[in-house]
């Protein structure tokens, strides 16, 4: 076999010196973490039916300058847009570069549809007057395109020897399933949060960790609420248990196990932050940032989930290293 057509079946990455996609690839990371941030502030702020219709806010493309909530909602909307700019040109330029790549550009295609999709059920909530269903589903699919960039980036970084096919050592299997469990566990603990305070049962349980009242709730918003907190009990525990594991997995990259560290870390800080909503009277500042650690631990475990994966190599010379980093000779 040839050197070239060795070059064609290993695929390529993204070379340091393509800065413009690279920027690019980040910039979609920083901003799928940003957008439901500022979605969570549109929220706590009741800044959610600011702009009265959509697109436009009060028939215009600037909102008025007297108006807070709407400039609230605009900046979400804007941001969004300039998201879904940055999807764009990543995926035009990663499939007029790197087609050889279909996994990176199938991803950032998959992203750009979602993100028109997400656009389009956020317009879909304006217009049902911020209906709970229509809006779960609209940060959900704010989140799952932040895993897609998250994949898209570390995918960059990763030359497969067969483009479009991974392969995952034996040993890193367990960790694989209890990262994806993880994640996904965090995704629906997420959600069910969300939904519950878009339902009007955020605030129903003015203690922590009880609820406080009769030991079974007495009313559905109680149930919504309790139902959350059960859940974010099951996730924690998965999530701390899965980031021990698959810290300790062998021949595991820095980066890999820089995010499975972070994840108790982040997992620490958005229980506290969860239970000063009760102790803060849900002070605005807290229910916003409860949203935001919960959506950084998501893109977080997307990242370890990823990185698995596409394990990114220790050294340059790859013919010395495992798939996971240390070398063999080592």
């Amino acid at each position: 076999m040839t050197a070239n057509s060795d070059k064609r079946r290993m695929g390529q990455r993204i070379p340091s010196r393509d800065r413009l996609l690279l920027a690019l690839l980040i910039a979609s990371v920083i901003l799928a973490f940003a957008q439901p941030t500022l979605g969570g502030v549109v929220r706590v702020t009741g800044s959610g039916d600011g702009c009265p219709d959509w697109p436009q806010c009060f028939g215009n493309w600037v909102p008025p300058w007297s108006n807070w909530h709407a400039i609230v909602e605009w900046s979400h909307r804007t941001v969004g847009t300039i998201f879904g700019a940055v999807i764009l040109a990543s995926t035009i330029l990663i499939w007029i570069r790197y087609s050889s790549r279909r996994d990176l550009a199938y991803t950032y295609t998959a992203a750009l549809l979602l993100v028109i999709a997400v656009g389009g059920v956020g317009g879909r909530v304006v217009l049902t007057e911020l209906d709970p269903a229509w809006r779960t589903l609209h940060l959900g699919g704010a989140e799952i395109v932040a895993l897609l960039t998250v994949f898209g980036l570390v995918a960059s970084t990763y030359r497969p020897a067969y483009p479009g096919r991974f392969t995952v050592a034996p040993e890193y299997r367990t960790g694989l399933k209890l990262g994806i469990a993880a994640a996904a566990l965090s995704l629906i603990t997420l959600l069910s949060g969300a939904y519950a305070v878009w339902r009007g049962a955020g605030a129903v349980c003015p203690q922590w960790p009880f609820c406080g009242g009769p030991f079974i709730p007495a009313n559905e918003l109680v149930w919504i609420h309790v139902i959350h907190r059960i859940i974010a009990l099951l996730g924690a525990v998965l999530i701390a248990y899965a980031a021990h594991k698959i810290y300790r997995l062998p021949d595991a990259s820095r980066a890999l196990k820089f995010a499975s560290a972070a994840a108790p870390a982040l997992l620490a800080a958005q229980i506290l932050v969860g239970a000063a909503n009760p102790w803060s009277h849900f002070a605005e500042w807290a229910r916003a940032g409860h949203l935001s650690l919960a959506t950084l631990l998501w893109v977080d475990l997307s990242f370890v989930v990823s990185l698995i994966l596409l394990p990114v190599h220790s050294s340059v010379d790859e013919s010395t290293t495992t798939p996971y980093g240390r070398s063999e000779a080592g």
